[in-house]
């Protein structure tokens, strides 16, 4: 058990040097699942970790309580061969004077009572030491896992699905899980009757025993290779599982833009396909465990055919009493019972195996670069900065055909500002990543004051870095935790300081709970610019040596970036700055102007413009006065240089920062109404639950499965014919002792038909379990991928609203997923069988003892509602910690998820300690409830051993009692104590699946609590009236909104707008102050708390949402891709679209040329939400998904702003053809004025209101608030 049992709490220093290590590489295609890489996979397929590594998480805690479970099961393993012991000697005093008969059977009484009592202690204290130990492990090995993923390179994740890793952490884990807890218990349990049962045995008979133990290698060969054949299949399951995984957290947290483009049934049936071709898989797996456990029970049977014929044969010779060969077999049958328990269990061991092959794969990967916090590398006293690119070489490791840079020099002084500027693609966020060390060079070195930074500590370098990207992430967590986790030690002051140094100090002090306001799922309750702004406070706090600012002020309009970018100039002071930026007058003081220009993939491969280079560099002034490609490009912005822009006063900021500014008494209103609305569907919620939990979810599974008839009805066919197999036992084996003691001739004559009896028990038990284990199996896979499949339905239809909610971020949905869906088999599928084979058992033993005697047998069944009542309790009780716990486990879905998709962010503020310790606080809450769940398990399991010993000794004696009064004989007394036996046996392995089926019964209630709730607006929905040609006349009709999340916070305040059809309207104001809720509200995301938004003079509320959405078309400020082709990206927008109408759409977006260099052209995979494009290029690519729509109706939410002017230029050119050529109606957010100028009405607000509206030009005349964004944004000094 303890050959791996290093806890890997920490990561402890290594003393080879990393390079000196043996690096394990993963394959991706067998990471992510799917057909393609098979035949790879096969080649490469890590060999099945032993069963004894599955506890390489145990400590010192957990070998106790391994040893002291061990014992204590092994103990009570010995309970029932010991009273076999009792049991054989009992027999042979039955044939002595039936005066004594009495005694010996209130002997056997007294000390079946002892058995019991001892047995209720040692299953007690083993099973909660086991459950206990299991769960500590998990809870070890989640962490490990977790912290094994954020240790590795980014290169791996460029090459891996997030939502693969993060299933993983789901599903596989808690499938090794199954085999270190209390099912751990019951094998040991069970091994110790069987290997205890036959010692006995040969102790009694060593040569009936011989012939018993011949059928031992056919069973341990079957097990071997149908476990090795299940271990295989379960490998390949969950593969595919990892990748329908992968697929759903994909969807889920870019749920805004597949409902934006319809794409919800496209989307459920790639689900659908990945789930589907599990089912292969279940049906292999059901078949081996079948015919695995089927043939084990045949040949048990046809051994015991052997061993009563051979046994009459030794009484007739003399070797043997009656009594003693009674007693051997007594034992076996206890042993094989037992074996047949764990049979099971030895199937989720070679689950769990199978599971683990690819879990230990990631614990024991070891990254290309050394990640760890004491990597060894040098610590330099005195950080200058001098940065020095030497003839620098790169290619991402994801394309290795696509070389960026080749020889590229550039040095960087202590101290300056650099700025990177050129065309999208060009590779300036590649030197970031580089400089992050997100990647290491090809060839050629960088260096920090003159030390490779290969040689620095990775951990301390990029401590001494603060970086602020295009598109920042943040965690599902409050404001204050966003920003503080970049500096742990920062007091709450120092936080305050670096938002009021951000200037979004004002906007947190006026949301609901200042900064304790949760966030929600990647910032999604702020605004872009907001979001931008505590990302830069984010870096601020971590006061670095250098700041790198990648198109740090992109999300803000000029206003807010004229601000920000002079409190960022107070930071910059005496550190080293390289930033990238697209808006050329936020560079123009820059020390040094970096001209990147892009590679030209046509060009010959050994020439320089093959690759990304420096074309040219120098001072703003220098640079334009040699007027090469900078000059160019800032002619194309019509910038002019030599004047300073015109700020406003401070005061301003606080006047325009208005998107959290309360109405007091719409506040109040909404409150009250958001506080009733709350309570009444917590309550609803509450009731539905209760409904589910009174023995719906039962009824409701039966009904998903119900297609599935035939397979339900002959596995409950073949678990009701196994179950009659024990009873039916009892009366060949109470017939056999009263043959063992009739006359050698008499016994000679009978044996041979109770042998052939036996025989065909074993044949029928054979037939009927493969019958029970592969219908029943089958037909549970069949229902968890149809539960799944429905479930990522019901989410992917569900309102915009639904995923602001805490606990619905896309990482808790997706374990729900995962967990809860194979969650449910446990009240289904094989467990069904399970129960109906028990309840058979129990049925068939009491019915047997009825007939040889109702006196006994009711006096027997009274031990009947102890059972029950006792299950009930443990089930309220486990149900209740279940319930408690499973909030917890979602939230820690949620920190893996978004640590996983967000990784760049975590290395580069070395967050992965903090992830982990979140990580780690949420899965504390789960462990304490599971391990009060343990105690009451073993209590209850314990109860179950003592009421089985119990009821046999009850039997006993009240049949004494019977015997000695005569009113029956001893054999009666067998033939009924036997039945009851065999029944309270069977109850007994149902009762052990108890814990599993009350976990399958809270599964249940969440998931169908979800599939029973009704969206506020259903995108599934045929409902509603269908505009087939929409013309774009818009209105906004006294709208009243705030965001479902956050009732108290008004965002839109009685705001009325018009647009005629055509229209080009352009929305200016300060960033969040409600300009991308208007273009949400007309997305239907949500809908108004008053008011109307109309289309051609029909409310939007009435019209089917599908159906309107096909007139929509967004480009959204930060475009979300997935992780498939350029050409299935741009398809997404027109699933129909032919290959020349993708190459048209890529052109008029101007990425067609580049989408031609790439080795694959259109079938180059973009990576995981786009992460092998740049900004630009995934802009571009939006674009083109957005045009090749043919909207009536278009969308811009800052659809530019990641793009350099020419090709904005470029871009925006193409756009305005299409808008004129099509007739467009067009709404666009964009902080860019020179994107708007040509706008037939622009809009400012303010507030949540319009203050201002007009063309340009009567705007400007106006004099207000448009002409001083104007004249800031092109630096003219107002008059």
């Amino acid at each position: 058990f303890f050959r791996y049992s290093n806890r890997m709490d920490t990561v402890k220093e290594d003393p080879k040097p990393m390079a000196e290590k043996e690096t394990t590489t993963i394959n991706v295609q067998d990471v992510n699942g799917g057909e393609e890489g098979k035949e790879q996979d096969k080649e490469q397929e890590p060999p099945l970790p032993s069963f004894s590594s599955l506890f390489r998480c145990a400590d010192c805690v957990d070998k106790v309580l391994i040893t002291v479970g061990f014992i204590s099961m092994f103990c009570l393993g010995a309970a029932m061969p010991a009273f076999s012991y009792v049991f054989a000697n009992l027999i042979d005093d039955l044939a002595g004077p039936p005066e004594l008969v009495a005694s010996n059977i209130n002997r056997l009484s007294i000390t079946m009572i002892v058995f019991g009592l001892s047995a209720w202690a040692l299953a007690a204290v083993g099973v909660v030491c086991f459950s206990v130990s299991g769960q500590r492990q998990v809870a070890v090995m989640k962490r490990q896992f977790f912290r094994s993923i954020l240790r590795q390179e980014v290169a791996m994740f460029d090459l891996t699905k997030a939502g693969d890793l993060s299933n993983r952490m789901n599903s596989d884990v808690n499938i090794i899980a199954l085999a270190l807890g209390s099912k751990l218990a019951n094998l040991i349990q069970g091994l110790a009757t069987f290997l205890l049962s036959y010692i006995f045995a040969f102790w009694q008979s060593w040569r009936l025993t011989l012939c018993l133990l011949g059928a031992v290698p056919f069973i341990a060969i079957c097990g071997a290779v149908t476990g090795k054949l299940l271990a295989d299949v379960t490998t390949t399951a969950q593969n595919e599982y990892a990748h329908a995984g992968g697929i759903a957290q994909e969807v889920l947290s870019s749920i805004r833009t597949v409902q934006a483009f319809s794409g919800m049934g496209r989307e459920c049936e790639r689900y659908a396909e990945s789930v589907g071709r599990v089912q292969k898989f279940g049906l292999k797996k059901s078949l081996y465990m079948g015919l695995s456990i089927g043939m084990t029970y045949m040949v048990m049977f046809a051994s015991y055919a052997l061993a009563f014929w051979y046994g009459s044969y030794l009484i007739e010779w003399g070797y043997q009493s009656g009594g003693k060969i009674v007693g051997v077999f007594f034992a076996v049958l206890i042993g094989a019972f037992q074996l047949g328990i764990v049979g099971p269990i030895f199937s989720t061991i070679a689950e769990a195996q199978g599971a683990a092959r690819k879990v230990f794969e990631i614990l024991d990967r070891v990254p290309a670069m050394n990640t760890d916090i004491h990597g060894g590398g040098k610590r330099l006293d005195s950080l200058e900065c001098r940065i020095e690119f030497n003839d620098v070489a790169f290619t991402y490791p994801s394309r290795t055909d696509v070389p960026i840079f080749d020889k590229l020099n550039l040095s960087i002084l202590p101290g300056q500002t650099v700025a990177l500027v050129g065309p999208s693609g060009s590779g300036k966020s590649s030197i970031v990543s580089l400089l992050m060390r997100f990647y290491d060079v090809g060839s050629g070195s960088i260096t920090v004051d003159g030390v490779p930074i290969t040689e620095l500590d990775l951990h301390w370098w990029r401590s001494q870095v603060g970086i602020v990207t295009q598109e920042p992430t943040l965690f599902s967590a409050t404001v204050f935790e966003n920003i503080q986790c970049a500096h742990p030690e920062a007091t709450r002051a120092d936080v305050i300081k670096a938002c009021k140094d951000a200037l979004i100090h004002d906007v947190i002090s006026k949301l609901p709970n200042g900064y304790d306001t949760h966030v929600g799922e990647g910032g999604s309750q702020l605004s872009g610019g907001q979001k931008q702004r505590v990302a830069i406070a984010r870096a601020i706090i971590k006061n670095p040596k250098m700041l790198l600012l990648d198109e740090a002020t992109s999300a803000l309009d000029r206003h807010s970036e004229i601000l920000v970018q002079k409190a960022l100039e107070n930071v910059m002071k005496g550190r080293t700055v390289i930033t990238i930026a697209h808006r050329l007058v936020t560079i123009q003081k820059a020390d040094t102007i970096c001209f990147i220009q892009p590679r030209d993939a046509a060009a010959d491969p050994s020439s320089p413009e093959f690759f990304s280079r420096l074309l040219e560099s120098g001072t703003h002034d220098e640079l334009m006065m040699k007027k090469g490609e900078y000059s160019l490009m800032v002619q194309a912005q019509h910038q002019s240089a030599s004047t300073e822009p015109s700020l406003p006063e401070e005061k301003d900021v606080e006047e325009e920062e208005t998107v959290i500014l309360h109405d007091p008494l719409a506040a109040r209103k909404k409150s009250v109404q958001g506080r009733k609305a709350s309570v009444d569907k917590k309550e609803g919620s509450k009731d539905e639950e209760q409904n589910i939990k009174k023995g719906g979810a039962m009824m409701r599974t039966m009904k998903l499965n119900a297609s599935e008839w035939p397979l339900l009805l002959f596995g409950l066919l073949g678990a009701a014919i196994a179950g009659t197999s024990y009873p039916l036992y009892s009366i060949i084996f109470a017939e056999v002792i009263g043959v063992f003691f009739k006359p050698i001739d008499v016994m000679r004559d009978e044996v041979g038909l109770w042998c052939l009896m036996f025989v065909a028990l074993g044949v029928g038990n054979m037939i009927s379990l493969l019958m029970k284990l592969f219908c029943l199996n089958y037909a549970g896979e069949i229902l968890t991928g149809r539960l799944r499949t429905m479930l990522f339905h019901k989410l992917v239809h569900m309102d915009i609203g639904f995923f602001d909610k805490p606990g619905n971020e896309s990482g808790a949905l997706c374990a729900r997923l995962s967990a809860d869906t194979t969650n449910i088999q446990h009240i289904w599928g094989g467990s069904l069988g399970t129960n109906a084979q028990g309840l058979v058992c129990l049925l068939g033993g009491l019915v047997i003892a009825f007939i040889v005697s109702w006196k006994l047998t009711l006096v027997t069944a009274a031990t009947i509602p102890v059972m029950i009542i006792s299950s009930f309790v443990q089930n309220k009780f486990m149900w209740t910690a279940i319930e408690e716990g499973s909030k917890e486990l979602d939230a820690a879905g949620q920190v893996a998820a978004e640590s996983i998709s967000g990784c760049r962010t975590v290395f580069a503020f070395n967050l992965q300690d903090s992830q982990v310790a979140r990580y780690d606080t949420f899965l504390n809450g789960p462990l304490q409830q599971a391990l009060k769940k343990a105690v009451i398990g073993g209590f209850f399991f314990g109860l179950s051993q003592f009421v089985i010993f119990g009821s046999f000794a009850l039997s006993y004696w009240y049949g004494g009692q019977l015997v000695s009064q005569g009113e029956m004989g001893m054999s009666e007394v067998l033939k009924c104590s036997l039945a009851v036996l065999m029944g309270a046996m069977g109850v007994g392995e149902v009762y052990s699946m108890a814990g599993d089926q009350v976990e399958g019964y809270a599964a249940s209630t969440r998931v169908y609590t979800i599939l029973d709730t009704e969206p506020a607006i259903d995108s599934n929905s045929t409902k509603g009236s269908v505009v087939e040609k929409c013309t774009g006349l818009l209105k906004y009709e006294d709208l009243m909104f705030n965001y479902p999340s956050r009732p108290d916070v008004p965002i839109l305040k009685h705001l009325d707008l018009d647009i005629s059809p055509g229209q080009r309207v352009a929305i200016l104001g300060q960033t969040g102050c409600g300009k991308s809720t208007l273009i949400s509200l007309l997305m239907r995301y949500y809908d108004p708390l008053s008011g109307r938004v109309l289309a051609d003079n029909e409310a939007l509320s009435e019209m089917n949402v599908q159906k309107w959405r096909q007139h929509l078309g967004i480009v959204s400020q930060e475009p979300i891709l997935f992780d498939t082709t350029v050409a299935a990206n741009i398809k997404y927008g027109k699933p129909d679209a032919t290959e020349s109408e993708v190459h048209e759409a890529a052109k008029k977006a101007q990425i067609h040329d580049l989408i031609m260099s790439l080795p694959d052209g259109y079938e180059t995979n973009v990576g995981a939400k786009g992460s092998q494009l740049s900004g630009g290029q995934k802009q571009r690519v939006a674009i083109a998904r957005c045009i090749i729509r043919q909207p009536t109706i278009l969308l811009l939410d800052e659809a530019t702003s990641a793009l350099d002017n020419v090709s904005e230029k470029e871009v925006q050119t193409a756009l305005d053809a299409i808008i004129a050529s099509e007739k467009l109606t067009v709404l666009t957010v964009a902080h860019r004025l020179s994107t708007i100028k040509n706008c037939n009405m622009i809009i400012f607000m303010e507030d949540g209101k319009i203050l201002e509206k007009g063309t340009h030009d009567e705007l400007y005349a106006l004099k207000g608030e448009y002409r001083r964004r104007y004249d800031q944004y092109y630096d003219i000094k107002s008059s």
